[in-house]
């Protein structure tokens, strides 16, 4: 979430947000599909649902605008989207804005494009991810609706081996990134790769991000047990040369000179 404007107009926004969301009527889940296939591991499904489109959603959400406002009558509050598109994602965020100028984005909501040549096919994800990001912005409870069916189809995500996981790339920053690198940048402190990691994923992408984080927590394991074992080495070295000199066990046994003429005769 990004937050733009003067802090003394955060109260003001969040005033008016308020007043728009309570004024909101759930819309009407109108439109119903079923949904049939294979899975990618072979497994059958069937199943229906209802849902709002991004137009009921968008209604939704203006009715509730057009009673937020001031002594005049004027609207104090409105959103507009952020989209950026690559080669393989599409990602929105909702912009809401209110009279101040007090911006607040939303999360970024990223879906991998699989048909980034087919215009109708991205425009329909794109519709999908606008509807889905403004559903979350103001808390509507619209089930999902038909814009993007490559995105409703039942996804059990890969365990990916070793190599597939050191070749994972995910959108990042308006480019690919190595996930592998992108997880150590978190690890150090990098804000910006952090952020990515706090929103929301693919369920593939989420997969992926769970097993490297299982290396990293094996490694630093290993790292730790390794660090001990030294320090143990290390202290135990450390007492023996603490220690007093072993004493002579023949001490007490030893002839004091002159004690004996035959002993003494030999030296």
């Amino acid at each position: 979430m990004d937050i733009y404007g003067k802090e003394e107009d955060r109260a003001k926004w969040a005033m008016h947000y308020a007043q728009v969301k309570a004024n909101i009527e759930q819309p009407q889940r109108s439109h119903t599909v079923t949904v049939s296939g294979t899975t990618k591991q072979g497994k059958p499904y069937n199943y229906e649902y209802s849902y709002a489109d991004l137009a009921d959603v968008d209604k939704a959400v203006m009715e509730g605008i057009k009673k937020a406002t001031d002594k005049d009558g004027n609207v104090v509050f409105s959103y507009f989207f952020d989209i950026v598109t690559g080669n393989t994602s599409v990602t929105v965020q909702t912009v809401l804005i209110d009279s101040s100028g007090f911006t607040v984005k939303t999360n970024k909501i990223t879906f991998q494009n699989s048909k980034p040549q087919d215009a109708q096919a991205t425009a329909s994800l794109i519709s999908y991810a606008k509807r889905y990001s403004l559903s979350g912005a103001f808390g509507i409870a619209a089930d999902d609706d038909d814009d993007a069916q490559d995105q409703k189809t039942i996804y059990e995500p890969k365990v990916l081996t070793k190599k597939e996981l050191e070749e994972y790339k995910v959108y990042y920053n308006g480019t690919m990134a190595n996930l592998y690198d992108l997880y150590q940048e978190a690890k150090e402190g990098i804000k910006d790769a952090q952020d990515w990691f706090n929103e929301s994923h693919t369920p593939q992408d989420a997969q992926a991000v769970h097993q490297i984080a299982q290396i990293f927590k094996k490694k630093h394991a290993r790292t730790k047990e390794s660090d001990n074992a030294k320090k143990a080495a290390l202290d135990k070295i450390q007492q023996s040369k603490t220690k007093e000199p072993k004493k002579d066990p023949f001490a007490d046994k030893k002839v004091a000179s002159g004690g004996d003429t035959v002993v003494d005769g030999l030296f």
